[in-house]
């Protein structure tokens, strides 16, 4: 922000190399972890029986702290060419900007940037998503193919309230599908996972990709250093994408995913019915306080 907003960096040599290190860190550990969870599904779905073993929370504890390590050590490059330069000749100014001994080393250091957020990321989900879309493709086609052509009967529990006494009532009724509804669920679910799938390397491409080519552009000189011009809202709006590549994915699995609208919708209905259970119970326990205040204060003057 300071750097599009301020002509100075008024923070001084050490914040302008750590605030710059700590940024890098965050961009990295981030891509990261998208492709990391992108390989866990890909364990969770291509090899169920192994990924009971591997995908266990002792193991993702190691995971997130090996992230965090190789974010470190992948970012400290910055700690090397982040530097504080003084500009100016009657008004003195202070430039928080990249230095390199030549243009090479600051296209080595943007290709590696380029490589290691973008490149190696989005090839491994691309692989990794189109390994589990050929996965869901060819079970719901097993399925398919080998479902007996009789009805199948499952149990639906609903629950029914009596109007005298407002009891409950679990009631378990048997209903019929036939083949034809199941293979059509299973496609419906099948398109809906693999298009969410696409969804998901698609933001990863239009979040990331344009900062990452921008600072390429300007190690190659195509583009100008200096925030000037169209240049300057253009970076902005850039920067907001790669940050806000982080908030997509749970609007897409809202937007997308049946099970994640479920089981949020019974996470805050549960949540509601716990409000409001505790709130009635509390205007009991109130009501029940002030009848027991008011009897004792009646015997009492019955007494007097």
């Amino acid at each position: 922000c300071a750097t599009f907003f301020s002509y100075t960096w008024r923070m001084g040599a050490f914040l302008c190399i750590f605030t710059h290190f700590t940024q890098t860190v965050s961009m990295v550990c981030s891509v990261m972890t998208l492709t990391v969870m992108s390989i866990e599904r890909f364990v969770a779905i291509v090899y169920p029986l192994r990924a009971r073993s591997v995908c266990t929370v002792r193991h993702a504890r190691v995971v997130i702290g090996v992230i965090w390590t190789l974010s470190c050590v992948l970012s400290a490059p910055v700690l090397y060419i982040q530097d504080l330069k003084e500009v100016g000749r009657q008004i003195k100014a202070y430039w928080c900007i990249k230095t390199t001994q030549s243009p090479v080393h600051s296209l080595l250091f943007e290709v590696y940037m380029f490589v290691i957020l973008f490149i190696v990321p989005i090839t491994i989900m691309v692989i990794s998503y189109s390994r589990i879309s050929h996965e869901i493709w060819n079970v719901s086609s097993r399925r398919a193919s080998l479902s007996a052509r009789r009805p199948e009967e499952v149990r639906i529990r609903s629950k029914r309230y009596s109007k005298e006494n407002g009891a409950s009532q679990e009631l378990i009724t048997k209903k019929r599908i036939n083949d034809a509804q199941i293979i059509s669920n299973d496609a419906k679910t099948r398109k809906q996972v693999i298009l969410m799938l696409i969804v998901i390397v698609l933001f990863f491409f239009l979040c990331w990709g344009p900062i990452l080519l921008n600072n390429l552009l300007v190690a190659l000189n195509v583009l100008d250093k200096l925030n000037i011009g169209f240049l300057k809202p253009m970076r902005m709006a850039f920067h907001l994408l790669s940050y806000s590549n982080s908030c997509v994915n749970p609007i897409v699995y809202g937007i997308m995913s049946h099970n994640f609208r479920d089981r949020l919708r019974r996470t805050l209905s549960r949540r509601a019915t716990r409000n409001r259970s505790l709130t009635a119970t509390s205007t009991f326990q109130s009501r029940s306080s002030t009848m027991r205040r008011r009897q004792n204060s009646n015997y009492s003057k019955t007494r007097l």
